[in-house]
């Protein structure tokens, strides 16, 4: 769970990766120091308080290398919504696709969501690639979903229900 203790490596990884992020996460321009991390992760921590769902810090090894957590929770219809990134150069390790069944089995299994969803930019080809790996159903296009840096993206849909979901299935 993302806690303060996490904030000077949490910005220095952003700082660190300010470009590869900024292609698809708004955010990145708004968090400018330290101090703006650990707001990020003050708001993580409400939010998991409150019942609306976690947010993790990602290692490879003893190395924090991304985020992966939930939206906040829509508690009355028991969805959750998806959101995570990566250090540059921890992509393409399979780091992340690990990160994010971990969460919809949590998910499913310790918070009782009956669906979770996964949004991304369509250009985001790697994003993309996760909740395909992962069995999410791809629902369809929200045409210009997202204000980012000037223009406007298109978001892919993705979804899982609980019923249908082979993650939260034990494994032999």
């Amino acid at each position: 769970m993302l806690s303060t203790h996490h904030t000077e490596e949490l910005f220095r990884l952003i700082d660190a990766n300010r470009e590869h992020l900024r292609e698809w996460l708004p955010w990145v321009d708004a968090n400018r120091s330290p101090a703006d991390t650990e707001s990020f992760i003050r708001s993580a921590i409400n939010q998991h308080e409150s019942g609306k769902g976690p947010q993790y810090a990602v290692f490879y090894s003893t190395v924090m290398c991304g985020v992966c957590g939930f939206h906040p929770f829509d508690v009355t219809n028991r969805i959750g919504g998806i959101g995570y990134w990566l250090g540059r150069a921890y992509a393409g390790q399979g780091v992340m696709t690990l990160s994010v069944r971990a969460l919809v089995e949590a998910g499913f299994r310790e918070y009782g969501l009956n669906r979770i969803d996964i949004a991304c930019a369509t250009g985001n080809a790697r994003s993309r690639a996760i909740p395909e790996r992962l069995g999410f159903t791809f629902e369809g296009i929200l045409r210009e979903r997202e204000y980012l840096h000037g223009r406007s993206v298109d978001h892919a849909v993705y979804s899982m229900w609980a019923s249908e979901s082979r993650l939260t299935r034990r494994r032999t």
